[in-house]
Parts: C-alpha cells; structure tokens; sequence
C-alpha cells in the first residue's frame, strides 16, 4: 500500500486531533471494511442487492478473487495499523454484505481474509482489542467463534442470549433493534435492559444491532444511554440460565 500520510493525508491529523480531545473521557475507535465486502463494492462498482458479479466470480474464477481478497486484505492491516498510529485504541472490521454469503462461501471467502487482515494487524499492534461484526452473519454465528477477533459484534436478528450461547465465552457486543430508536422511550429502556441482562455471564458492550439509522430523534438516543448508564453492571456478571 502506498503511504497513508500521501494517499489520506487528512487521517493523521483528525485521529490525532480527536485523541487529543477525547482523552480520559471515551475510547477513539477505527474502522474498516472487511475483504469480502471491499471486493464486492470494487466488483460490483455499487450497492447491489444479489452481488451478482460478485457470485459469478465465486463461483467461474474463484482463483480470481481468491487473489483479489488476499491483496485486499494487506491493505485492508495497512491502512488499520496506520489509524491505530495516528491515534485509534480499537479497531472495527465491517463485513458489511455478509448477508450475502451462504455458511460454507462465509468459511471460503469471508471468514479466512477477516482473519489475515486482523491477524496482520495484531501482529503490529497486539495490545489494540479488534472488534469483527458480520452483518446479517448471525445465521452463522457459530463460524466466528474462533475468529482472530477479539469480540464479535451480532446484529438484532438473533436473540442476545442465543448468540452469547453459541459464542461461548467469547466477548460480545450488540445488539438492539436499531429501529426500536423510533419507538416510545420505554420501549427502549426495556429493550437496553432485556440485552443487557441476556448477555449476562461475558464482557459485553450494549449497542445497537447496526448504526443508529439517519433519521432517528436525538431524544431516543439519550433515552438508550440513559438507561444503560443505569444499570449496575456488577450484577451482570453472574451468566444467566438459558
């Protein structure tokens, strides 16, 4: 990859801004695509709900894409590593459009790049904690477990105490409806609590099942930090029965 301060010079200077402000009051968290979902923007060149060219490529030139999903990964640990030097504490890999991939294309071209790519990262910065999300990935679940990661982020649509099961003791993160945000304020109360509790047993961050959607009130979102600010997480440390 060619030098970070050359290709996004601006980089540097907003992390390191933004640590400079935030410091002692929240954690300066990076992100990246994962491999899969990169290749399937660069092949699709948009949006595409069935990732058609993707899939034909998968499934006529695996050997293409095979090498295309390498190279992005290196990148993918360069330009990662180059945010956590210029001020990033955790890092976020998006595997955005894994909802595209069937249990077995997940093993064969999702799952083995995500891991080179954090597994490059850890290798610079074994010290930064690496948060993987697949989304619409819950189906299988099961097959990130043993992920490079160190806590796999699972969206709304499996129950939270399901996912941790199948997680083992692996960390957590997730996952409410994000659309409950447009809810009555006591739906979401009870929504932060009842994920919360069923994560119990495992470090957990609460957060949402995917971002907070555009036009979602403000007033919903402290409601959601209100409440979790309330709980006395000391007392969710003990698993819960499933």
């Amino acid at each position: 990859i060619d030098d970070p301060d050359n290709t996004v010079p601006f980089l540097r200077e907003i992390l390191q801004s933004l640590r400079k402000e935030t410091e002692g009051k929240t954690t300066l968290l990076g992100f990246v695509g994962s491999p899969f979902t990169l290749a399937a923007y660069s092949v699709e060149g948009k949006a595409n709900k069935n990732c058609f060219q993707t899939k034909k490529m998968m499934y006529n030139q695996p050997e293409i894409l095979h090498a295309f999903l390498d190279h992005i990964a290196e990148n993918i640990a360069a330009y990662a590593i180059h945010q956590i030097d210029c001020g990033a504490q955790v890092l976020q890999v998006f595997e955005s459009w894994a909802h595209h991939l069937s249990p077995e294309d997940f093993e064969i071209f999702g799952k083995p790049y995500a891991d080179k790519a954090i597994s490059l990262i850890k290798q610079k910065h074994p010290e930064v904690p690496i948060i993987y999300f697949a989304n619409g990935g819950s189906s299988y679940l099961d097959l990130q477990r043993d992920m490079k990661a160190d806590m796999i982020c699972v969206d709304w649509k499996i129950d939270m105490a399901t996912a941790r099961k199948t997680l083992g003791d692996k960390p957590i993160s997730g996952n409410v409806d994000p659309l409950i945000l447009m809810g009555k304020e006591e739906k979401i109360r009870e929504a932060v609590r009842d994920c919360v509790h069923k994560a119990r047993g495992v470090p957990h961050i609460l957060n949402l099942g995917h971002g907070v959607i555009q036009p979602t009130p403000e007033s919903a979102v402290a409601a959601f930090v209100d409440e979790a600010k309330k709980i006395n997480f000391a007392q969710t440390r003990e698993p819960v029965s499933i």
